[in-house]
């Protein structure tokens, strides 16, 4: 292998890595470009292995492919845990997105030199299962992991609607479904729709699906939330409370929104985390 070719092996893998890289949070988000990458990195192996791994060698192919990880995201995420601790929660959040495609690297590499389909059918499952239900299942955990999810009752909570201020025991529903947001969170907003469309689906059964607005800023009220519903043709039930000195918020420790909780009969947490795994809940109850 020429050093030419070497060079062009080099600067393919680090180009690769940083025209996709930008995926994860301006057009596909994290989930997406996790899977865009693994696959884009699979390919990328497995044509490198053909055309230089015969004269070169399996490590001195490997190298540079594994190279963007090992020598820039591997860094960078050393760098934040030594020296600036409070964003290393980041580096945890989307570390499947770093994890997954110099995994399906190494499968592709390791099945081109040993050829064996039992070998490349497990690590295959592998990294099939990390770039799907995995990586959700870790974000949930980096998320919602350390809050509390059972036995958190809230009955005694109260909250206001357009009219007057109640508690949550007075609200007729076997299950109770809180989406938790803010004004703040551009995320919360966007999901706006999609729970509507849970509460419609729901209406009928002995489920309650409802919006929970936490005012954050000053003088914030329940009529913010309520425009900012209205803007985008929700209409399914609001509560709001304020932020501050909430009980709901402090009890369930919530300060990053958005938070889905459900509350059984007697108001007692039973689910504390995203709507993907609230859905997956609801249809259980």
């Amino acid at each position: 292998m020429k050093k030419k070719d070497y060079f062009k092996l080099w600067l393919l893998s680090f180009a690769t890595w940083g025209c996709l890289i930008p995926l994860r949070g301006y057009y596909v988000g994290l989930y997406g470009a996790t899977i865009i990458l693994t696959i884009a990195f699979a390919l990328l192996t497995w044509w490198a292995m053909k055309k230089y791994a015969p004269k070169a060698g399996f490590w001195r192919v490997l190298i540079p492919l594994l190279a963007p990880w090992l020598f820039v995201e591997l860094a960078s995420d050393l760098i934040k845990f030594i020296f600036i601790r409070e964003d290393f929660y980041d580096s945890l959040f989307s570390m499947p997105s770093s994890v997954m495609p110099p995994f399906a690297v190494i499968t592709i590499a390791i099945f081109y030199h040993y050829r064996k389909k039992w070998l490349f059918a497990i690590l295959g499952t592998l990294c099939v299962f990390g770039v799907t239900e995995g990586h959700k299942q870790w974000v949930e955990w980096i998320r919602y992991g350390d809050y509390p999810t059972l036995s958190v009752n809230l009955a005694d909570c109260e909250v206001t609607d357009s009219t007057h201020t109640f508690k949550l025991s007075e609200v007729d529903a076997e299950y109770l479904v809180l989406d938790v947001w803010s004004s703040g969170c551009g995320y919360c907003i966007r999901e706006l729709p999609e729970i509507q469309e849970l509460h419609d689906e729901y209406k009928d059964s002995n489920i309650e699906v409802v919006s929970l607005f936490a005012c954050y800023r000053k003088g914030e009220t329940f009529n913010d939330g309520y425009e900012i519903m209205k803007e985008r043709d929700c209409n399914f039930p609001l509560f709001a409370v304020v932020e501050k000195d909430d009980p709901i918020l402090t009890r369930c420790e919530i300060s990053r929104y958005p938070r889905v909780l459900i509350l059984d009969k007697n108001r007692t947490v039973i689910f504390n985390g995203s709507l993907e795994f609230a859905k997956r809940k609801m249809k259980r109850l």
